[in-house]
């Protein structure tokens, strides 16, 4: 259970704004979290493993097989990573063709080569909405003054 309620904390305050200057920093504290509420565990899912596709590599053979090497290679290779950035954020007429003739070899590579990679298992969701985690203070951990 301690692992579980670590994982927890950890995935409830993973966006919490950390306000440290740069530098090595001690600590030495002693805090009571409390945790109540409840959480969802979504089941495991199988997925294409494309998180294990060496994707710099997998370009670089590309080009290397479509004849395009040296200098010239990654003059293109830098003109795609321009566009394909800029394309999120322009929507000019030319570009908006090309990306829309672009998504459809998308969805070939997705539907004829991504898919029939074999699937990998990925962890359910966990779904930590409706659980409520709270630092108690020292203060509120004192004793009542007699």
């Amino acid at each position: 259970m301690d692992n579980t309620l670590k994982a927890l904390l950890a995935k409830v305050w993973k966006d919490a704004e950390l306000d440290l200057e740069p530098g090595f920093h001690e600590f030495e504290e002693t805090v009571v979290v409390r945790v109540s509420g409840g959480v969802e565990k979504k089941p495991d899912q199988y997925v294409a493993g494309t998180t294990g596709l060496p994707t710099i590599l997998t370009i670089a053979l590309l080009l290397q097989k479509s004849g395009v090497t040296g200098p010239h290679a990654l003059k293109l290779l830098k003109e795609c990573i321009t566009e394909a950035m800029a394309n999120g954020t322009d929507k000019d007429t030319e570009i908006a063709a090309r990306v829309k003739e672009v998504q459809s070899v998308v969805e070939t590579v997705k539907r004829d080569l991504i898919a029939k990679i074999p699937k990998q298992r990925r962890s359910g969701r966990v779904i930590t909405k409706d659980l409520q985690v709270e630092v108690v203070t020292d203060d509120a951990l004192a004793p009542a003054a007699a």
